[in-house]
């Protein structure tokens, strides 16, 4: 007899899928799992964590420091393991439980009490609120339908938007992982102050009037109703035959499947499915993009790191128009900071956090060239995804910050980006060239219309200069000279073929940017030439490099430099070597930098690592370079300039710390070489006295009258007055003396301008 067996696969798929569907109704404890920090150094030890049973709980997996849960049974063999790690919580159950309390002692709060931000929200309560945005303000959010998710629920959002048709849109989406809560909350907060402040806050009125919102506080609509009894859960709730779930963050068709960014494994946090776009929820966020072609811009939120991120996840290249992304990752940075002084990192996806395949930032900007970024939310790892209810709120009000700072950025009819960045500090009495990128929003750019418009001081009139076009949409500004202690303050234009004028600051010129004229002052010009003495470990040594293993045959400058085995390669299972400078005084001193010319052979990290590092105290050092994470094999020298500032301004012991190490048991390289040191700063107290300045504040100005009045007067008087200050500097004709015959040339000095 032969058997129908084409139902035996249903079978064992409805076998398997049992007992998983049945644990929606259990919660899931984890009591005494530990949260670790695990340092990765290895892509074998990714397999070995996994094989211990440890829950990814990172938004990735790769080189670099990761984030566990690990069973308290398989603590011991983690130890065995040697790889560094560090607790960050020692029992997540005790987290998880305060947490629900929280929650059930906030009850069934209405949509409409103040209160419904203190605690998190389970998805019919969000759901509720986003109906009663609609009831509420009928004349600016409509609820719609995104799509259905596996199980069948509604995927809603909010439309959010003043009168008026033809406006750029923005979309914000949180929860595209489930157990990620606040990223629900801080949508909905946006939605709840642009619909309930639209009448009474100026700036949300004026962004609800030119831009159209669409929120989805929910993409990942099943997971996160499980979520609820397994907290810890992240992935959507398609069955499989032996694991449930795709990650729906690795589901989107660019870059989908790219090695390192995403696993084919089912049972794997960030496994991308059978196929890009392979669920509905993906599907319905795909289809609704494409069906609103007037999406200039997106964020999604995630949690957790505190990271601002833009394309690309895939690839480690730059986008095309990176310049601006960069523009709009530090503006919202900014943004963020000023609220509550939380800093969030930034930069590429790839690069700023790991390699993200499949992700939703990249389709958006590959495939509909939108401007799309990721922020992972609060925290850094303290309380990960079970952030205390006391920090919704304020993780909501300063990324509410940054969510007014993109839709305005959108506004604008003309954007600018500085490629190379713009100058706090100028050289006195020196021209400064400045890299602009100038695009029109939705307009056609009048290429002939890019200006610097500047003016020495805080007030008087702006002067106005041609940009210089370089090709493409790049310009070059040249900032005018200012005199020593002068600040130059400055900002751009540039308008559209309608005749329709941006400017950059965007409120310029009530707003602008300044640079301050400064001397700069050497702290250290070291070329080598002969032996500085300083502190050496292992192999490092001053000399003459003798060209084996890839060193140079010379230094840059001479024959002598700094190397680290001088002689040859570095060695396999080393520790760090240090190469150390004595302290230097940089009393003083601002935007301190260190340059130095490099040859440099090291294996990529964190295979073999080189790093160059700063202290102020000789004790605590601070990374300001660190080797990446390719093969560096320099075959010149190259020379390298180092920012800081943030460890070394105005410190009396700052030291210079090169490092060789730790190195691992493969391949080696050549090593550090170094040479031609030079660290220098601005100093504000440098610039000479100006003629005529008698109350000594760096500028000739109306207020200096009274001063030399008294100068010339009363000598002993304007001593008083002014202990800092030589009363010489009313000597306006330069005779060696001050007396009457100096009016009528200060007169001439104080209205003769800068």
């Amino acid at each position: 007899m032969r058997w129908n067996r084409w139902w035996l696969p249903l079978l064992t798929l409805a076998l398997v899928c049992a007992p998983l569907a049945a644990q929606e109704t259990t919660p899931v404890r984890y009591d005494n799992y530990k949260l670790v920090r695990v340092a990765i150094e290895r892509a074998g030890q990714i397999d070995q964590m996994r094989a211990l049973g440890a829950q990814l709980m990172s938004e990735g997996e790769g080189l670099g420091p990761v984030d566990y849960l690990i069973p308290p049974e398989s603590m011991p063999a983690l130890q065995k393991l040697q790889v560094p790690y560090r607790v960050l919580n020692d029992n997540i159950q005790a987290t998880i439980d305060a947490e629900r309390e929280s929650m059930a002692r906030s009850g069934d709060v209405s949509p409409l009490d103040p209160d419904w931000f203190a605690d998190y929200k389970t998805l019919e309560q969000v759901n509720d609120k986003l109906h009663q945005f609609a009831a509420d303000r009928p004349d600016l959010a409509t609820v719609f339908e995104v799509g259905r998710s596996f199980e069948d629920r509604p995927i809603y959002g909010i439309r959010i938007s003043g009168p008026g048709a033809g406006k750029p849109a923005i979309m914000f989406n949180g929860c595209h992982h489930a157990r990620e809560w606040i990223s629900v909350m801080v949508p909905m907060w946006i939605a709840d102050k642009l619909v309930y402040e639209y009448d009474s806050d100026a700036r949300i009125h004026a962004v609800v009037d030119q831009i159209e919102f669409f929120i989805i506080p929910v993409v990942n609509v099943d997971g996160f109703v499980y979520s609820q009894v397994q907290r810890m859960w992240r992935k959507n709730r398609r069955p499989g035959y032996s694991c449930m779930g795709v990650d729906l963050n690795r589901n989107y068709a660019a870059g989908w499947g790219t090695p390192g960014g995403s696993s084919d494994n089912p049972c794997a946090e960030t496994y991308h499915g059978t196929a890009p776009f392979s669920e509905p929820e993906t599907v319905a966020m795909r289809d609704f993009t494409l069906a609103h072609p007037q999406i200039v811009a997106t964020q999604s939120y995630h949690s957790y790191g505190q990271l601002i991120m833009s394309p690309y996840g895939y690839t480690t290249a730059l986008p095309p128009e990176h310049e601006f992304f960069t523009e709009l990752n530090k503006g919202q940075h900014d943004a963020i900071l000023a609220v509550h002084g939380v800093t969030y990192e930034y930069g590429p996806t790839c690069t700023t956090i790991y390699r993200v395949s499949g992700g939703d930032v990249d389709w958006y900007y590959i495939e509909r060239g939108i401007f799309s970024f990721s922020i992972e939310l609060r925290d850094t790892g303290t309380y990960h995804f079970l952030l205390p209810p006391d920090q919704i709120i304020p993780t909501c009000e300063e990324n509410l910050a940054a969510a007014l700072y993109l839709a305005e950025w959108f506004t604008t009819p003309v954007r600018f980006a500085f490629p190379d960045g713009l100058p706090t500090r100028l050289t006195p009495d020196t021209p400064e060239n400045v890299t602009v990128k100038v695009i029109a929003g939705g307009e056609t750019l009048d290429t002939a219309s890019p200006r610097l418009h500047s003016r020495v001081g805080s007030s008087g009139a702006f002067t106005e200069s041609m940009l210089i076009p370089l090709g493409g949409n790049v310009y070059q500004a040249t900032l005018p000279p200012a005199p020593c202690g002068r600040t130059l303050e400055y900002y751009f234009s540039a308008a559209t073929t309608a005749g329709v004028t941006g400017v950059s600051p965007q409120d310029a010129p009530d707003t602008t940017y300044d640079a301050s004229a400064a001397p700069i002052a050497i702290v250290l010009d070291e070329p080598l030439s002969t032996n500085p003495g300083w502190t050496t470990q292992g192999q490092w040594a001053w000399g003459a490099p003798a060209g084996l293993a890839g060193d140079p045959r010379a230094g840059y400058t001479d024959g002598e430099v700094y190397g680290y085995n001088l002689n040859g390669a570095y060695t396999n299972n080393m520790p760090e070597y240090h190469l150390t400078t004595g302290p230097l005084d940089c009393t003083g001193l601002t935007d301190t930098r260190l340059s130095f010319w490099r040859w440099l052979g090291v294996e990529k990290s964190p295979w073999d690592h080189a790093y160059v590092r700063v202290s102020n105290d000789g004790s605590t050092w601070t990374d300001v370079w660190k080797n990446p994470d390719t093969t560096l094999i320099d075959t010149a020298w190259e020379y390298q300039e180092l920012d800081i500032s943030g460890v070394a301004d105005n410190q009396a012991t700052v030291y210079l710390r090169w490092t060789m190490g730790t190195t691992d048991s493969a391949d080696v390289f050549c090593g550090w070489n170094i040479d031609d040191v030079l660290v220098r700063g601005f100093d504000p107290d440098g610039c000479p006295p100006v003629l005529g300045d008698l109350n000594c504040d760096g500028a000739l100005n109306v207020f200096d009258i009274d001063p030399f009045v008294l100068a010339l007067v009363d000598a002993a008087a304007y001593a008083a007055a002014f202990p800092t200050c030589d009363h010489m500097l009313a000597d306006a004709n330069g005779d060696g003396q001050v007396n009457v015959f100096d009016i009528d040339p200060f007169v001439i000095l104080l209205t003769s301008g800068d």
